[in-house]
């Protein structure tokens, strides 16, 4: 503890153990199941829109295997928030896919069961779901099922520190991701496989097994799941202390953060940042770090993410610590202290009693350091953090000695060192456990390679045997057929060249069928990458303008209509939304049930995308009018639409490797939802930036600054229409 406090935002390390301890748990549960699930996926909507959307689809979908997708799907999007509901749906599913003898459907409800019991911290029921889902899959071949079945089992036993189980678990899964040619998911499985190593203190190896990923993902130009491998990269050298290594990785990481421009991710970013220029025991590095830290906080603060601001003021106390600035350090620490006694965050509030214990030391407050000291204490014995509790001995020898209390120096002195020579020896065994893991999964390896080359080998005989069995057998037939085919080969040459054609233009027609749907599908050039590369790089535009619309009431007179009606009636408007966007070369994007995206200035980017949008927000707003006079006459219900338009920064690519899908990401598309959702109906709301595009050629009000939801006060404006 006369080191300073733990940074919050890494896991740090005494003698290779973790110094959170035990007490890491629900955190570290929440890690495992989210930071690779839903983190490795950067998706243009909220978690709430999404669940939202599942909700109302849930509402008229019939009784089929579809529904059972859907139940289990929503039941993910709310398992952290509404855990009982989430139950609940997934009950439906699994009795649902039961009946209809839906056995892939039923294999993921029961792995949404495990990890919904994970997060409860019912860790037996969820070893028994995970399971259950694992044995289906088996039955049904499902490879990719079985890769992720035996990731989530990893994911356990690292949670409950069975490290050996869960280092067998994510090889296995490897191997399946291997055998699929899964790149994506072979790199998250190498860092699984690395955090484990990195508990057992294995770093060397830990860090080969982080730069397989960062190979993978680096030749995808994966930069959502590339920056997270930095991420770790950096974390890997911050536990060895290796802060100038780690400052680098955190840097690089941080420059893919900006890029992708999600304001959470950068915040993060900063606070890695921040924390390694802070441990490099210099005063101008302790400077950068605290102008690292006040991005981060002011971000935080946007966000409105208490937890996260609770983190970095802690951070920044340290910081002011190393600097002397001690007002400025207890200014940020009492801020700290207050957010973490509202969360009840009882890790969080040890950290930050064992920073003011000797921020306050330092400043000479024997007395009021001591009571911080046996806070700290109090919480490191309740929760079980062993070395947490080895520090706060540390500093009661450092306080006694200033008192003159030299028999209790001494007695907490003694206290020290037994702990602290348990902790080494557990330390030392977990080491040897692990290194005895790693040497039987080396073996098994080595022994799969004999195994592998001694079959390629048998292989590479017979079929050199048959070779030489078949080209007798062969010749002697030829001998026989040489006259006969001599006699025919002018007819069969005249039929042979009959049938090419035939097939050479049933083969272009497929072709041309084919490339009209791909085109359908993705931007023609984004199609013809795809076609000549096999994937698409994702690309970074630096300006278009994105569009969202939404349906007022939509929910109500859905259902009042059959569902063969409702798709019927919104392929009508989406129909002829999709001929207004080619009209004003804007690409459609998606729809997410009533809700319609499109953007324009990519993939070809040009100088008039905000006024090629706007222009085609105004015809979609008068064709929803037309329809709905149309339908009024017909006494039959009708759709009124609010919209709202953002022009900033993307990247788009291609995600997936079946069914693909063209998508954009970015903090604009997140302003261009809020714009539509701060609209009104009938109306089309600009954020500042499009209005400033198209003030000249476009007539606009301006609506003040409006509050939108984690964007805080928004310049908007109505277009006059």
């Amino acid at each position: 503890m006369q080191t300073g406090a733990n940074k919050s935002g890494n896991n740090p390390t005494f003698a290779g153990v973790n110094l959170l301890g035990n007490t890491s748990t629900i955190f570290l549960r929440l890690r495992l199941l989210l930071l690779w699930v839903c983190s490795w996926c950067v998706l243009p909507l909220n978690a709430q829109n999404t669940a939202d959307s599942l909700a109302k689809l849930l509402q008229t979908a019939r009784q089929d295997t579809h529904r059972v997708t859907l139940l289990t799907d929503y039941a993910w999007e709310i398992a952290e928030t509404e855990t009982d509901q989430a139950e609940s749906r997934l009950q439906e599913a699994l009795a649902l896919a039961r009946q209809l003898s839906y056995a892939k459907g039923e294999a993921n409800a029961w792995n949404g069961m495990g990890i919904l019991e994970e997060i409860r911290e019912n860790d037996s029921l969820a070893l028994q779901y995970y399971q259950k889902a694992l044995e289906l899959r088996r039955q049904l071949g499902d490879q990719s099922g079985i890769g992720r079945s035996l990731t989530n089992l990893g994911n356990l036993y690292e949670s409950n520190g069975e490290l050996t189980k869960a280092i067998q678990f994510y090889r296995e899964s490897l191997s399946v991701f291997e055998s699929l040619k899964d790149t994506l998911r072979m790199a998250r499985a190498y860092t699984n496989i690395s955090g484990v190593l990195s508990t057992g203190g294995a770093y060397p190896e830990a860090f080969s097994e982080l730069n397989k990923a960062r190979l993978l993902m680096e030749n995808r130009g994966e930069l959502a799941t590339l920056f997270k491998i930095y991420t770790q990269i950096g974390h890997n050298r911050f536990d060895q202390d290796q802060f100038s290594k780690a400052r680098e990785w955190y840097e690089k990481s941080l420059q893919l953060r900006e890029k992708l421009g999600d304001p959470f991710d950068i915040a993060d970013g900063y606070n890695d940042l921040g924390n390694a220029l802070d441990e490099m025991d210099n005063k101008d590095t302790s400077r950068l770090a605290v102008d690292y830290y006040l991005k981060a906080l002011s971000i935080f603060r946007e966000l409105d993410d208490q937890s996260a601001v609770g983190n970095v003021c802690n951070n920044l106390g340290d910081a002011y610590k190393h600097l002397e600035q001690f007002d400025e350090a207890l200014k940020y620490l009492r801020e700290s202290e207050k957010i973490r006694l509202e969360l009840e965050d009882e890790p969080g509030l040890m950290e930050t009693y064992n920073t003011l214990n000797d921020v306050l030391f330092r400043q000479g407050k024997l007395r009021e350091s001591l009571v911080y000291l046996q806070k700290c204490e109090s919480i490191a014995a309740k929760i079980g953090n062993s070395n947490v509790l080895m520090g706060a001995y540390k500093d009661y020898v450092r306080y006694y000695e200033a008192t003159k209390d030299y028999r209790k120096a001494f007695e907490y002195q003694t206290r020290y060192n037994d702990l602290r020579y348990k902790l080494i020896d557990e330390q030392r065994s977990q080491n040897i456990e692990t290194q005895q893991a790693l040497t039987r999964e080396q073996e098994k390896q080595l022994a799969l390679d004999r195994e592998r080359q001694t079959t390629a080998l048998r292989e590479a005989e017979l079929a050199n045997a048959r070779t030489f069995r078949n080209a007798l057998l062969g010749g002697a037939v030829l001998l026989v057929l040489l006259v006969g085919l001599l006699f025919s080969r002018n007819r069969l040459r005249a039929r042979a060249n009959r049938l090419l054609t035939a097939k050479n233009e049933a083969i272009e027609r497929e072709k041309q069928r084919a490339d009209n749907l791909l085109k359908n599908i993705l931007p023609e050039k984004t199609a013809e990458e795809l076609k000549t590369e096999g994937v698409v790089k994702p690309v970074h535009y630096a300006s278009v303008t994105v569009l969202f619309s939404d349906f007022k009431n939509f929910t109500r007179i859905a259902e009042s209509m059959s569902p063969e009606a409702l798709v019927k009636e919104l392929d009508e408007y989406f129909r002829t939304f999709d001929a207004i966007m080619e009209r004003h070369k804007l690409e459609k994007i998606k729809t997410i049930g009533d809700a319609y995206m499109c953007a324009g200035g990519l993939p070809e980017p040009n100088e008039t995308h905000a006024l090629d949008t706007v222009q085609a927000a105004l015809e979609m707003q008068q064709a929803i009018r037309d329809m709905a006079a149309r339908k009024m006459a017909q006494g039959k219900p009708y759709f009124e639409m609010r919209i709202g338009i953002h022009t900033g920064p993307v990247v788009a690519g291609v995600v997936g490797s079946h069914k693909f899908a063209y998508d954009i990401w970015g903090d604009t598309v997140n302003t261009a939802a809020r714009m539509e959702q701060s609209s009104e109906p009938g109306r089309i709301n600009l954020s500042q930036t499009t209005w400033e595009q198209v003030k000249d050629q476009i007539p606009c009000t301006f609506r003040g600054k409006l509050p939108a939801k984690n964007k805080g006060e928004i310049a908007m404006y109505f277009v006059e229409n």
